[in-house]
C-alpha cells in the first residue's frame, strides 16, 4: 500500500510539473513579460530585475504599476511578472505569515511573483523583495557577483528567458547577516593619510572603492538585518556630561582619584548610581525611537589613558584569581595597559550589564541592550549562571581563523556563553588576518558558522573585510552565502564559484584553492609565536609561492583568448601573490634586524624596494596595500626584544 502512495505522489507531482506550461520573459531578445509593481516608488528590486535580465537578453521589460489602466494586460503570449506587495500577490502568499526579509517566488499560469517582506512591525524597512529578485537572477539568469565593480559581475547571455515552474519560499535564519569595511569605513583617517603620503588622489580611489561600489554588492549578497539593535561603545563625552554631577560613576584609577581623561572614559561597573543613570538615558532613547530593537550600553574600547576601576567595590566582584592578584600587589593595574596577563573582569562586568538591564527591562520590556564581551571581559563569567534576557552579547571573536588553538578558544567560549546568554552576536576581527596574505580557510569558517548558529548566534558583524579581493575573496563570497543560509555545503559553493569565474579555467582554480587552504591549515596548526610577528609571513617561502602560482598558470592557458574578464580575475590573485612575497621579506628584514642578523641599511633598502608595489596595489582590486600597511606596520618595529601583544584592547 505504501509504495502505491508513493508512485502515485510521484505520478502527480510529474503531470502537474508536465501541465504548467514555461513562463517566458524574453523570446529571442524581444520583451514577452512586462513587470507589474504595487506603486511608482523607486525599486532597488525592480532596478535590478529589469536591468539584469536587459543584460543578459538585450531586452529591456515595461515596468507599470498595478493601478494604472491596462496593467492587467499581457503581451500576448506572455506574462506578468509582480514584485513587490501587489494586490495579485496575495495569490501567491500571505504576506503576514512571511518574515521579515524572506520572499516568495512563485509560478502561478503565466504570472511570475517576486514577493518580500519589506517591513518589520515596527515598521523598520528591510528588503525582502530585493532579496527575491537576487535569488531569481542567480538561479534562473546565471547572474553571479563575485566581488564589488565590473570585474565581479558575470552575466551570461541568453537571447530567450523562460522560466519552469517555480515555488520557493526562504527566510533567514540570522537576524542581522552584517560585513564591514570593506575597504571604505575601518581606519579611515590612517588610510586617507597613507593614500597621501604615497600621492594617491582621493577621488579617483572613492569612486573605484567607496560605497557606492561595495554597497550593491554587501546587498545582492543578502546581507542586512531585521532588527535595529545598536552596538558600540556608548559612552564617549561622558567625562564633560558627567564628572561634575556624578564624579563617583567613573573607574577609580591607580593613583585614587576617579578623574578620567575625556577620551574612551572608563566606569566604575560596581556603582548603583551608574546603574540608574544608564538605565533612565537608555530607556529615554527606546521611548523616543519606536523604530529601535535595541541601545548600546557598551563600555568604551581602551586607549586614552584611562583603566579600568581599581575600587575596592569592584576588585571585590572580580574572580578568585584576579583577587588573589590584588592581595599580593595591592597597587597592581589591570590590563591592557597594566600589568600583564590579567585574570578576566568579566564578572564585575556583566553583574553590571544585568543591573542595567533588570531596570530596562521594568520600563521597556520587548526591548534590548547590545553589549560586548570583549578584552578582560570576554570569557563568560563564572559567578553568574544566566544572563537576564534582554541582553544581547556581542562576541568578539573569532579574532583568526589561522590559529587553531585561537579558534578552539572561540568556539568553547562561545559554547559557554551559550549556556549563560539567551542571545548571541558573533563580532569577530578576522576577516582582516593575517595583513592580506593568501589565506583560504572556507571549510573551517563553514564548521564554524553552522557551529555558532546552533548555539544561539542570531546576529553577525564581520569587522575587518579590508578588500584583499586576490588573496580573500573566496572568504567573503562563502562567508556571504553561510550568513543567508548557514547549512548549505560549502564544496557546492567554491565549485559554482569557480565556475562562474574562472570558465574553462575553474579545475585548475579550484586546485589553487586547495593548495591555499591546506597551506593556511599548515600556518593555523604552528605555535605561535611571542616574540616576533612574522611567523605567518615566513611560511610562504618560495617554494610554497610556487606551488600557488602553477595552478594559476594553468587556469590562464586553459581559459586562453575566450574570456580576458576570467583571465583578469586570475591575474589578480597572481599580484596578490607578488604582495605576498614582498611583504614577507619586508616583515623578515625587519626581524633580522630586531634578532641582530641584519642592519637597519638592509632593512631600508628592502623598504624602499617594496613600496612602489603597495602604492600600485592602492588602487588594485587584488590587495588593499592601504588598510593591511596599517597591521604590517605593527611588526616593523626594529627595536631589540620587541613583544606582540596577542589581543589589543581596540576594536
Amino acid at each position: 500500500m505504501r509504495t502505491k502512495t508513493i508512485l502515485l505522489t510521484f505520478l502527480l507531482a510529474a503531470f502537474a510539473s508536465l501541465s504548467a506550461a514555461p513562463i517566458t520573459l524574453v523570446e529571442n531578445g524581444r520583451a514577452r513579460a512586462v513587470i507589474v509593481v504595487p506603486d511608482a516608488k523607486p525599486s532597488r528590486a525592480v532596478a535590478d530585475l529589469r536591468d539584469y535580465i536587459e543584460k543578459a537578453t538585450g531586452a529591456r521589460l515595461e515596468v507599470v504599476e498595478e493601478r494604472a489602466p491596462g496593467s492587467g494586460s499581457r503581451p500576448a503570449g506572455g506574462s506578468l511578472i509582480f514584485v513587490g506587495a501587489c494586490g495579485a500577490a496575495k495569490r501567491a502568499v500571505d504576506l503576514a505569515r512571511l518574515q521579515p526579509e524572506g520572499f516568495v517566488i512563485k509560478t502561478d499560469g503565466s504570472d511570475l511573483f517576486i514577493v518580500g517582506r519589506d517591513a518589520t512591525d515596527a515598521g523598520l524597512e528591510v528588503d525582502g523583495t530585493h532579496h527575491g529578485v537576487c535569488e531569481f537572477l542567480e538561479r534562473f539568469v546565471g547572474v553571479r557577483w563575485l566581488l564589488p565593480g565590473p570585474l565581479g559581475e558575470v552575466v551570461p547571455k541568453q537571447a530567450t528567458l523562460r522560466i519552469e515552474s517555480a515555488d520557493i519560499r526562504q527566510e533567514p535564519i540570522l537576524w542581522q547577516r552584517k560585513i564591514r569595511e570593506v575597504r571604505t569605513t575601518g581606519h579611515r583617517d590612517f588610510m586617507l593619510q597613507q593614500l597621501k603620503k604615497w600621492d594617491i588622489p582621493i577621488e579617483p580611489w572613492e569612486a573605484k572603492f567607496g560605497r557606492t561600489a561595495t554597497e550593491p554588492w554587501l546587498q545582492r549578497q543578502r546581507l542586512g538585518s531585521r532588527v535595529n539593535l545598536q552596538f558600540g561603545h556608548s559612552y564617549d563625552g561622558w567625562w564633560d556630561k558627567y564628572h561634575e554631577k556624578y564624579p563617583d560613576i567613573f573607574a577609580q584609577q591607580p593613583n585614587g582619584t576617579r578623574i578620567n581623561t575625556d577620551k574612551r572614559e572608563r566606569l566604575c561597573q560596581s556603582n548603583p548610581a551608574l546603574w540608574d543613570l544608564v538605565a533612565r538615558e537608555r530607556i529615554a532613547e527606546l521611548r523616543a525611537n519606536p523604530k529601535l530593537a535595541g541601545v548600546s550600553i557598551a563600555p568604551n574600547d581602551g586607549g586614552g589613558g584611562n583603566k579600568f576601576c581599581n575600587c575596592e567595590r569592584c576588585r571585590s566582584w572580580d574572580s578568585p584569581e584576579a583577587r588573589a592578584m590584588y592581595k599580593k600587589n595591592p597597587k597592581i593595574e589591570q590590563g591592557p595597559g597594566g600589568t600583564g596577563p590579567f585574570p578576566p573582569l568579566s564578572d564585575r562586568f556583566f553583574r553590571y550589564f544585568n543591573e542595567v538591564a533588570k531596570r530596562v527591562k521594568a520600563g521597556m520590556p520587548d526591548r534590548y541592550l547590545g553589549t560586548y564581551a570583549y578584552s578582560l571581559y570576554k570569557s563568560p563569567p563564572a559567578s553568574i549562571a544566566k544572563l537576564e534576557d534582554n541582553l544581547v552579547i556581542g562576541y568578539v571573536g573569532p579574532n583568526n581563523w589561522v590559529d587553531d588553538k585561537a579558534r578552539e578558544t572561540a568556539r568553547r567560549e562561545v559554547a559557554d556563553w551559550s549556556t549563560k546568554a539567551r542571545q548571541l552576536m558573533l563580532r569577530p576581527n578576522a576577516l582582516g588576518n593575517p595583513v592580506g596574505l593568501p589565506v583560504i580557510y572556507v571549510h573551517k569558517l563553514a564548521e564554524d558558522i553552522r557551529f555558532f548558529v546552533d548555539g544561539g548566534m542570531r546576529l553577525t558583524d564581520f569587522a575587518s573585510a579590508f578588500g584583499n579581493w586576490g588573496t580573500h575573496g573566496l572568504n567573503y563570497y562563502v562567508l556571504a552565502k553561510l550568513l543567508w543560509d548557514p547549512y548549505q555545503p560549502v564544496d557546492p559553493i567554491i565549485d559554482d564559484y569557480c565556475r562562474a569565474a574562472y570558465g574553462t579555467g575553474a579545475k585548475a582554480m579550484k586546485e589553487y584553492y586547495r593548495r591555499a587552504e591546506q597551506v593556511t591549515d599548515r600556518i593555523a596548526a604552528a605555535p605561535v609565536s611571542t616574540t616576533t610577528d612574522n611567523t605567518t609571513t615566513d611560511f610562504y617561502t618560495d617554494d610554497v609561492l610556487a606551488e600557488l602560482r602553477a595552478p594559476l598558470a594553468q587556469a590562464i592557458t586553459a581559459i586562453g583568448r575566450s574570456d580576458p574578464v576570467a583571465v583578469e580575475r586570475v591575474r589578480m590573485l597572481e599580484r596578490g601573490l607578488d604582495y605576498t612575497k614582498a611583504t614577507r621579506r619586508l616583515m623578515r628584514a625587519a626581524a633580522d634586524v630586531r634578532e641582530k642578523k641584519g642592519t637597519r641599511e638592509d632593512f631600508a633598502k628592502v623598504e624602499a624596494e617594496v613600496m612602489p608595489l603597495y602604492k600600485a596595489l592602492a588602487m588594485d582590486w587584488a590587495v588593499a596595500s592601504e588598510q593591511n600597511y596599517r597591521k604590517i606596520r605593527m611588526g616593523l618595529n626594529l627595536n631589540p626584544n620587541r613583544r606582540v601583544a596577542a589581543d589589543a584592547d581596540e576594536l
